[in-house]
Order: C-alpha cells, then sequence, then structure tokens
C-alpha cells in the first residue's frame, strides 16, 4: 500500500514537471508541446549542365559556313581540289545545301569532270524553289552540257533557263550566240552554222540572187557520171604548193573558260 502511493506521488511530480517546464513555440506553458522540425538540409551541388542544343547548331552552321566561304575563295584562284577538301569539312558540320552542291560543281567543272559537274548541279536545282537560283543552276548546267552532248541539248537548257528568269540575260545571250538570233525578236529564226567548213555551204550562205552554176565543182561530191566532183581544181592547187584557206571556226562564248568563271562566280549571301 506504501507503495504505491510513493508511485503515485513520483506521477503527479512528473505531471506538473511537464506542464509547468515544457513551453510551445510561441512561448506560452499551456497547449500542446510542438518540438519545431529540423532545419532542411542544404541544396546539392549544381553540376555543370552541356550547352542547348540549338547554340551548338549554331556553331556548327558558322564553321559550315566559314568553309563555303574558304571554298569559294579557292575557286576564285582555280584551285578547286583545294575546294573540295574545305566542301567536304563544311559537309561534316552541317547538312549539305543549295550553295554547298553549287560550289561542288563548279569545282568538278574546273577539274573538266563535266558529267560529275551537271549531276551535282541537278542536286543544287532540287535544293531550292527560287526561280533566280534555279536558272543560275541550268544556265551552269548548259556550260557542262555543251561539252557532253553538244549545241543542241546545251541550247534547250539554256532556253528554259531565260524563260524561266526574264533578267538571266546571260543564258539569252549564250542562246543567242549559239543559234545567231535574238529569241525575244519576232521573225527571228535560228540561221545555220555560220561555221560550216563545206564551200558548198559556205557559197550559198554568201550568196544573192544570182543564178546557180550547176557545172561548178565541190570537194566531196560526186558528179551524175559517177566520178568525183571534189578532185578538181582543189588538188591542182595542192600539187602547185598553194595554201589551202581555212576559214578560222568560230569559237562560242559558252566555250570560254572565262565566261563561265565570271558568271559562275557568286559568293554566298
Amino acid at each position: 500500500m506504501k507503495s504505491r502511493s510513493v508511485y503515485s506521488v513520483i506521477f503527479a511530480a512528473i505531471f506538473l514537471f511537464s506542464v509547468a517546464g515544457c513551453v510551445t513555440t510561441d512561448r506560452s506553458n499551456s497547449g500542446w508541446v510542438i518540438v519545431d522540425p529540423p532545419s532542411s538540409s542544404p541544396p546539392p551541388r549544381a553540376e555543370k549542365q552541356p550547352p542547348p542544343r540549338h547554340k551548338e547548331n549554331r556553331g556548327q552552321q558558322k564553321a559550315a559556313q566559314n568553309h563555303l566561304r574558304s571554298a569559294y575563295r579557292f575557286l576564285q584562284k582555280n584551285k578547286p581540289d583545294h575546294a573540295i577538301r574545305e566542301l567536304e569539312k563544311a559537309r561534316g558540320k552541317m547538312g549539305p545545301g543549295y550553295w554547298f552542291y553549287y560550289y561542288y560543281g563548279g569545282a568538278y567543272y574546273l577539274k573538266g569532270m563535266f558529267g560529275e559537274a551537271r549531276d551535282t548541279w541537278q542536286i543544287a536545282y532540287r535544293q531550292t524553289r527560287d526561280y533566280q537560283l534555279r536558272s543560275r543552276i541550268m544556265t551552269c548546267q548548259s556550260f557542262a552540257i555543251y561539252y557532253l552532248d553538244g549545241q543542241g541539248p546545251s541550247r534547250g537548257v539554256l532556253e528554259k533557263a531565260f524563260k524561266m528568269d526574264k533578267k538571266n540575260r546571260t543564258a539569252r545571250e549564250l542562246y543567242q550566240d549559239l543559234t545567231g538570233s535574238d529569241p525575244y525578236r519576232s521573225g527571228d529564226q535560228p540561221s545555220y552554222n555560220q561555221s560550216s567548213s563545206s564551200p558548198y555551204v559556205q557559197e550559198k550562205l554568201g550568196q544573192k540572187d544570182g543564178p546557180e552554176d550547176n557545172n561548178k565543182l565541190y570537194p566531196n561530191e560526186w558528179g551524175k557520171d559517177g566520178s568525183s566532183r571534189g578532185n578538181g581544181d582543189k588538188n591542182k592547187d595542192r600539187k602547185k604548193g598553194k595554201k589551202k584557206d581555212h576559214k578560222e571556226v568560230k569559237k562560242y562564248k559558252i566555250q570560254d573558260d572565262e565566261q563561265f568563271r565570271i558568271y559562275f562566280m557568286v559568293e554566298m549571301p
């Protein structure tokens, strides 16, 4: 019994001590005891983040453009191999576009690789919807096509070029030089090739309205009796040691490398 009373006194003392000695966060000694939570842990150390993707792309594009401009300068100096090396560096920096293929085609042309030049320019043609740039591509192709397929196909490409862009004077002038006609003058039809080596054609071109001499002999022609009509006076002149007059064959503008350079060399914007 005595031990039970001792326990009661001890319990009462503990109760009074807890109520009197503990205070709440508002400094009062009544109500529930609220224990403040421990302070929050410091934030984790920030790690270095990689640069945004768009900034990286801008840097790559700028580097590629520098290589393209370098290729242009090498083409100006007639160094197509150096230009190709710069173009390949540009390809590694970004996807190739119009100017990449435009310059690559020019490098091939300057190396005398006309088939590769034509095909590369065709890729450049598909890289743009700008009609002026497309007209420029076709004009460049006409230079290569002349060496590959001759005057007729080249003339057809030039006709498409100046019809697509009326301001493309080079395409029109090259066409006029090849055909001897101005496509914008009514009734002006293409003339015969003035550089023909046939004396018969040359005489017909220079003949007015005089009567035709049916007995006149021309080289490489045959008479009615089956005998050659081309070994008369011409052979006699050779035997006497006379020099045969050769009319200078006309060189068209489209065959002039300098003409190509003047038109082709345009620096990208």
